[in-house]
């Protein structure tokens, strides 16, 4: 085994695994349950069978890459409590799935197959055992009815999820000639699955099963928590390198929790690439004068391999100091790897040779945990890379931690950071760290793009589709029963009037062809021509400007130019000029607070005329 590379999965038994028949149709029952489904090579090229047809659970450890899977997800445990024929049949299609792949693509990664099995297929087949139901021949299109009600009645709001409860029946349909006892019809009718969970809702509808945005108040606390822990780090650190704390200390947990939030939310790394980082996978460059920070990870989701994630300064200041907690940990790794290469035992020979190449692939990560489950004979306990599940655990933390009671997750992170871009780019937020990121502001998303081409290109598309949501949100709020001000703020209060057959087709069509920019006090919907910018710096000009849109979410800053222009009128000195624009500017001010609703009655007795357009 000391031959093993660093890094590499044990070598899987490829002539074995090729020699093993695509489908399990058609085949004897001993022939069939000796199907090899999964198989590892040790050094000396023996192969080691792992998983057979018939098996009550299939292990699929040898075929996972990702480093935030914990071992636990990496197994399809079949039940014991349904009919063999249920289960033999959801065996036979997601074998064929797994060797064949669907119709014009390819075949699925491990964890498609085991994600299929543990959401779909077994709660599926528990539900047909309590109807009695032991062969999918009898499966009739009152109970797929049944059943889709019954999983979206457990999955509201989430048409994702529901999809993937529901995508067993798919694959026994696509896969009939796999099975023993095929279904006898479509279970979507002339329908689909997409249509049927309501992932095929049209383009600009609301998608409720969306992963949430992080609320800005809860943002800020975790942020700020967040901050405080990581300076308080490095004296932790100096405690543990006394000797005065443990590996396992909560104060150590914590920075790590912390960091963590830190560089997904600062990043747009999924949770998987951001437990993937390894010590000394991130530099700095000066382009032009620019400092660029870049973090490279594994991007296993769409298989681009090698990315790299642009970071602010504070991130990578973050990132040394987790080389700094990672360092003891990743010590203790190599001992137990040095233990095992230097042993090499018979005895449970494939477990210890997945568990060799597992503590070589997190050798050096910084993101690890550790577990009195499974430990080395030396160091008392096993450390491994922070699971995804691990992962969750630690922000339900941070977020309790900092004071708010919201279901903080790491997935929420990467789709928070595009809205956050959207929004910082719209004019609604400023935050310090986009700042930095964007460099000021001064570079479009393409240029930022084409400043590196190993960048994660999925992350710059989900910008877009934010864009677009942002977009679609902000006009149907418009459509609503807000107030509205400012020249097109008029004329679309009476649009409101107009009987629409489809709301959401015209969001959509409107969000893709109108161009919305924020200007600080109200948004502008100028596309080719308009005042040239000046009613960036003279927002008055906005009021009565057809291109003009003011609603609610600017009260506050119609306030404040209220409450300047009135303060203009009492200095005596001013000058007459001075003065009539003040008393202008005073008048229109208070045009739009009436608008939206902030004060009751205008009074437009110095209206001098409409804004400049």
């Amino acid at each position: 085994m000391a031959g093993n590379a660093l890094g590499l999965l044990p070598p899987k038994a490829y002539d074995l695994l090729a020699d093993q028949p695509v489908s399990s149709k058609g085949l004897s029952e001993s022939a069939k349950f000796n199907i090899v489904v999964s198989a590892v090579a040790d050094m000396d090229g023996s192969n080691h069978v792992l998983s057979r047809f018939g098996d009550s659970i299939w292990d699929f450890r040898p075929y996972f890459e990702q480093s935030n899977v914990a071992d636990g997800q990496k197994y399809i445990p079949w039940p014991g409590d349904c009919s063999q024929e249920l289960v033999d049949d959801c065996k036979a299609v997601l074998y064929a799935w797994f060797k064949r792949g669907l119709p014009g693509s390819k075949p699925p990664v491990a964890m498609g197959i085991c994600q299929a099995a543990i959401a779909s297929a077994i709660p599926m087949m528990r539900w047909l055992t309590a109807l009695n139901i032991k062969r999918f021949d009898q499966v009739k299109p009152i109970h797929v009815v049944n059943y889709v009600h019954y999983t979206k009645s457990r999955l509201t709001r989430n048409a994702g999820s529901v999809y993937d409860s529901l995508r067993i029946l798919d694959f026994l349909w696509v896969f009939r000639n796999d099975t023993s006892s095929p279904l006898a019809a479509c279970p979507w009718g002339d329908s689909s699955l997409w249509r049927v969970s309501g992932l095929a809702k049209q383009v600009g509808g609301t998608e409720t099963g969306k992963t949430p945005i992080i609320p800005p108040d809860v943002q800020a606390k975790v942020f700020n928590y967040c901050e405080e822990i990581l300076a308080a780090a490095p004296r932790i650190l100096n405690e543990r390198d006394a000797g005065s704390l443990g590996l396992r200390n909560p104060a150590l947990i914590r920075i790590r929790d912390a960091a963590l939030y830190v560089l997904s939310i600062t990043s747009g790394m999924r949770n998987e690439e951001a437990i993937g980082v390894e010590t000394g996978s991130w530099r700095s460059e000066v382009r032009d004068g620019i400092e660029f920070h870049w973090v490279a990870t594994t991007e296993h989701k769409t298989g681009k391999g090698r990315v790299e994630f642009l970071i602010p300064e504070l991130t990578v200041k973050v990132l040394d100091l987790m080389s700094r907690y990672a360092k003891p940990l990743q010590e203790k790794l190599a001992l137990e790897i040095a233990e095992m290469e230097c042993n090499p035992t018979p005895q449970d020979l494939v477990n210890r040779m997945l568990r060799l190449a597992k503590a070589k692939r997190d050798a050096q990560k910084l993101f690890l945990c550790t577990s009195r489950s499974g430990h080395s004979e030396s160091t008392g306990y096993h450390v491994d890379a922070l699971s995804n599940g691990g992962s969750k655990v630690s922000f339900r933390r941070l977020a309790e931690a900092a004071g708010t009671d919201w279901q903080l997750a790491p997935h929420q992170c990467r789709r928070t950071y595009a809205r956050n871009v959207v929004e910082s780019r719209m004019g609604r937020s400023s935050l310090v760290f986009l700042k930095w990121q964007f460099k000021h502001s001064s570079m479009s998303m393409t240029q930022l793009y084409a400043s590196n081409p190993m960048q994660d290109a999925s992350l710059f598309d989900e910008v877009l589709e934010e864009m677009t949501d942002f977009k679609v949100d902000l006009i149907e709020s418009w459509l609503g029963d807000q107030a509205l001000s400012g020249g097109a703020g008029r004329e679309i209060q009476k649009a409101r009037a107009i009987t629409l057959k489809s709301r959401t087709a015209l969001l959509a069509e409107t969000a893709a062809q109108v161009h919305i920019r924020a200007t600080g006090h109200g948004w502008c919907l100028a596309q080719e021509k308009g005042c040239g910018g000046a009613g960036l710096y003279e927002a008055t000009r906005c009021v009565g400007c057809k291109n003009g849109v003011i609603d609610e979410s600017f009260a506050e800053i119609w306030k404040g130019i209220y409450a300047q222009q009135t303060e203009l009128l009492t200095i005596d000195d001013a000058g007459p000029a001075v003065r009539q624009r003040a008393e202008r500017d005073v008048q229109w001010a208070r045009q739009v607070m009436v608008d939206l609703g902030v004060l009751l009655t205008p009074d437009t007795s110095n209206l001098n005329g409409a804004p400049n357009e």
